[in-house]
């Protein structure tokens, strides 16, 4: 059928075809088939449709869509709020509290219970403050001096050893295989884990222990000890060590190949004063040295 057999369509369903268009229309193949769908619609009826009913329907549907999402929201909220409280704790509880101080620096902080430490140069204690009431420990790489509170104890623990206190004042250098305790005030237990003993220490006395050599008992007059006051103070210590000193407190890096770094080192130095500190130290045992950038090159 061409295009305007549509309109064609559409007069013959609104009854405007002339008699003889109806007649000819009549008379051909295609009325039959147009006049079987007109019949056929006819018999379609739409169904009823109850709107208030179907309102009805439609808002408890959406009612229980909006509860189940309410109740879907609340836990999601209520299972959000634990979980972040779980991880306030976990993290918390686990958590570290860390210090450490720089080249040639002193840090100074109070533990949670009261007592007060102060940090040698290049030194980091690390403890968890949260669990402090039942673990009472913390952990030390290098040096640091405590001032415990009257009636609290703690232990610092290292690599090379325990340190177990109460109510007292002490010094400990736990770091490149040399272990150093002493005790100013009070009283300290020392576990030494090289050699697998316990040492208890009252004022003015001190235990130290070095790699290779045998551990030593000290003594002693000072109130406190030297670093506090901007000094190093070593008494018959394999000069390698007091280098390492030297190379915290003024970042410095001492080159050498031949130099034997085991001859004992007796004496003092100042922390404040670089030149100072390396005549003092080297010009004791009659060694030349060149400085480059923070290297000092030992002339052996």
């Amino acid at each position: 059928m061409t295009k305007k057999d549509d309109i064609f369509l559409s007069r013959w369903l609104n009854n405007q075809l002339t008699e003889e268009e109806l007649n000819n229309f009549k008379a051909s193949d295609d009325y039959a088939l147009y006049e079987k769908i007109i019949t056929e619609t006819d018999k379609l009826q739409a169904p009823t449709y109850d709107l208030n009913s179907s309102f009805k329907q439609l808002k408890e549907v959406r009612d229980i869509k909006n509860n189940t999402s309410k109740k879907w929201r609340y836990l999601n909220i209520a299972a959000s709020v634990i979980l972040l409280v779980g991880l306030f704790t976990y993290f918390n509880f686990f958590s570290t509290t860390t210090y450490t101080s720089g080249y040639g620096e002193q840090v100074a902080f109070n533990l949670p219970d009261g007592s007060k430490v102060i940090l040698n140069s290049k030194s980091t204690i690390s403890y968890n403050k949260y669990d402090w009431n039942k673990s009472r420990s913390l952990n030390l790489d290098g040096e640091a001096y405590f001032d415990v509170e009257k009636g609290k104890t703690f232990t610092v623990s290292t690599k090379l050893g325990n340190v177990s206190v109460l109510g007292t004042e002490f010094n400990v250098n736990a770091t490149d295989n040399f272990f150093n305790v002493t005790c100013y005030e009070g009283k300290v237990k020392v576990d030494d884990y090289s050699n697998s003993s316990t040492h208890i220490l009252t004022p003015d006395l001190g235990y130290q222990h070095i790699k290779n050599q045998n551990a030593i008992n000290l003594n002693f007059k000072d109130a406190d000890p030297s670093w506090l006051h901007q000094q190093s103070n070593f008494k018959s210590t394999p000069i390698k060590y007091v280098f390492k000193t030297l190379e915290k407190h003024y970042n410095l890096n001492f080159s050498y190949t031949t130099f034997d770094d085991t001859i004992l080192f007796t004496g003092t130095f100042p922390n404040n004063n670089q030149h100072i500190a390396l005549e003092t130290v080297l010009k004791s045992v009659n060694l030349k040295y060149t400085i480059q950038g923070n290297r000092v090159i030992l002339e052996d």
